[in-house]
């Protein structure tokens, strides 16, 4: 063997010796892998302590996992009203847990359904298939909600007395999770457990409670204003939980009905706070005649507790807390946290979203319901440091999106207020330009032509295959004009179509690739829209709304508290909102649900 091949050979065996030692280093070092993961089994825990372990860092965690969700919680207003915060709420979570300042949610289409599926499963819409509230199915021909049946109805339980009126949101077949497509933290738990865990998921929405729940939960629960009391379905069990049929029976969504919703600190300038008065331009009047101004009434001209009533508590701090008062229940009667397995209860705090959609983020009333909700947070924590013991639990606090300022108070040079009636009708005018109308007279160039259908729809604009098929024409050849008729307009910043989002084929530096993760091929529609920065498509007269890719709509704050949270971080690198789900599951001892994209940043 010649000089230089031998020292190639000595060369290569070191490297290869190297490698090898390295790699079993690498290899022992790693704590073992996941008891659950590994066979299906229970979560481990500590044989001597009895506290759990987690499973892949071997820090002590907790036997109860809490998620609260505030419903359009803008991840600003923890720093720009930080200074009038209690101690033992925002401030407290700051302080002995871990606060992500950069939080943002990586799709376009931000809205309720979608964020909830994906904090809980760690996935896009793309994945979970809950690409809006609504969509129009093609396959049956009509508009769904996100959390419909899919072939049968399932009822309420308790049953609607005969006169309660029609549905105020949802549908009246009832609700089940069977249109999400992803597994949520639950959905593992529980099979991770066999069923031993108990998941409990509780809302005022019924799409919130229904998403966060996932197959197979132990309970779900959301609030009917048609006779104000929180209810299941029939997909779910027979009967509420004794302790949810007590709840009910006290009346306490009553308590309020003689009284008004006030400043919760008189003591502060709300003006100084929130920049406007109070009765600020553009905003909207409430529920039950609630008005602009504070004080709010609850009662309006009602002589006893209804329909009306109910809105006005769900549209205001009340609502979040009797959902508080919900929770402490089912903490209490299920002993949650304090079994000999982990649970799970998801909470989803409804009243921010409404009162934001009302009033707007700059209002007194968002600024009032978040110092209302700091005071939540740290009842909260106290009564779960006292059922549950601090040791014991883990809190990830997050929210499903934000919200965009009111068009009218102009905080953005593009800002205005557009009906899908100014779009809809000259956009149908552009395809007759372009291609004719034939003697059987104009095509039906949309799917549905019913304007409450196409402002639910929006940004997705639905193409009428089947008018098109009449004509020899394709989507592909209609939807670029479509798509370029839209971008054309001064209030669009950009248009895809279906093709574009599927083939990656957009520039780099639009909001292509976050449209891309709301895209769904069986469940949206040709082109999306996205419009300029302060700009709502919207049947809203006042008040303002969310869905776009604009970071007013997608900075959400992320904070997480209790065994296995490192204490007094502040993470101020930009972050993915898909965190919270493998947040989650690492506080439970299993691994991520199955299409989480994220891995826990502990």
């Amino acid at each position: 063997m010649t000089s230089a091949r031998l020292a190639y050979a000595l060369l290569a065996g070191t490297l290869f010796l190297t490698a090898g030692i390295l790699t079993y280093a690498h290899y022992a070092r790693r704590p073992p892998a996941p008891d659950a993961a590994a066979s299906g089994g229970e979560p481990r825990t500590d044989p001597v302590t009895g506290k759990g372990v987690d499973s892949l860092t071997g820090r002590p965690r907790g036997k109860l996992a809490v998620l609260v969700v505030f419903d359009q919680l803008r991840a600003d207003y923890l720093e720009r009203w930080a200074e009038y915060f209690g101690p033992g709420g925002f401030e407290r979570v700051k302080k002995q847990g871990t606060w992500f300042t950069q939080v943002h949610v990586p799709y376009a289409c931000t809205s309720t359904g979608p964020g909830h599926a994906s904090v809980v499963t760690g996935a896009p819409p793309s994945v979970t298939g809950i690409v809006e509230n609504e969509w129009w199915d093609r396959r049956v021909g009509e508009r769904v909600y996100c959390c419909q049946p899919l072939n049968r109805p399932y009822g309420r339980v308790p049953p609607l007395p005969a006169v309660a009126g029609p549905v105020g949101r949802g549908t009246d077949a009832g609700f089940a999770p069977e249109r999400l497509l992803a597994e949520t933290v639950g959905d593992r738990l529980k099979a991770v457990t066999h069923g031993k865990a108990r998941v409990f998921s509780l809302s005022l929405k019924d799409r919130t409670a229904v998403l966060m729940g996932g197959r197979n939960p132990d309970g779900v629960y959301c609030f009917d204003t048609r006779d104000g009391i929180f209810h299941t379905g029939m997909y779910y069990r027979e009967q509420v939980h004794p302790w949810v049929a007590a709840f009910n029976a006290t009346k306490a969504v009553d308590a309020w009905f003689g009284q008004k919703w006030e400043q919760s600190r008189p003591d502060l300038d709300y003006r100084l706070a929130t920049g406007q008065p109070d009765e600020a331009v553009g905003e909207g009047y409430g529920q039950n005649g609630q008005g602009r101004l504070f004080p709010h009434p609850f009662r309006g001209k009602l002589t006893a507790p209804a329909r009306g009533y109910y809105e006005a508590v769900e549209c205001s701090p009340a609502g979040n807390e009797l959902l508080l008062r919900l929770a402490q229940r089912a903490i209490e009667a299920e002993e949650l946290g304090r079994r000999d397995t982990v649970d799970l209860l998801c909470l989803s705090f409804s009243s921010n979203d409404l009162v934001g959609h009302h009033w707007g983020p700059d209002s007194w009333e968002v600024f009032d319901i978040t110092l209302r909700s700091d005071r939540l947070v740290a009842e909260l924590i106290d009564f779960l440091d006292a059922k549950v013991g601090r040791s014991n639990y883990t809190l990830a606090l997050t929210a499903d999106h934000g919200v965009a300022p009111i068009p009218e108070q102009e905080r953005f040079p593009s800002a205005q207020r557009l009906s899908v009636a100014q779009i809809y009708p000259l956009l149908a005018q552009k395809l007759d330009d372009a291609f004719g109308i034939p003697p059987a007279g104009p095509t039906a160039w949309f799917q549905t032509t019913d304007p409450k259908d196409q402002d639910r729809l929006w940004p997705w604009i639905h193409l009428n295959h089947k008018a098109l098929a009449d004509r020899g024409l394709k989507p592909e050849e209609v939807a670029p004009l479509v798509r370029d008729w839209c971008a054309g307009r001064a209030f669009v910043e950009a248009a895809f179509t279906r093709e574009e989002l599927e083939l990656g084929n957009y520039p780099p530096g639009s909001p292509g690739d976050r449209a891309r993760l709301a895209y769904h091929p069986e469940r949206c529609g040709d082109v999306l829209v996205v419009v300029k920065p302060g700009v709502l498509v919207t049947s809203y007269p006042y008040g303002t709304n969310h869905g776009t890719p604009h970071p007013y709509d997608t900075h959400v704050p992320v904070l997480a508290l209790g065994a296995g949270i490192p204490a007094g971080t502040t993470r101020t690198a930009k972050t993915s909102s898909l965190i919270v789900a493998p947040i989650l599951a690492q506080a439970l001892g299993i691994d991520p649900p199955r299409d989480a994209v994220e891995k826990s940043p502990f």
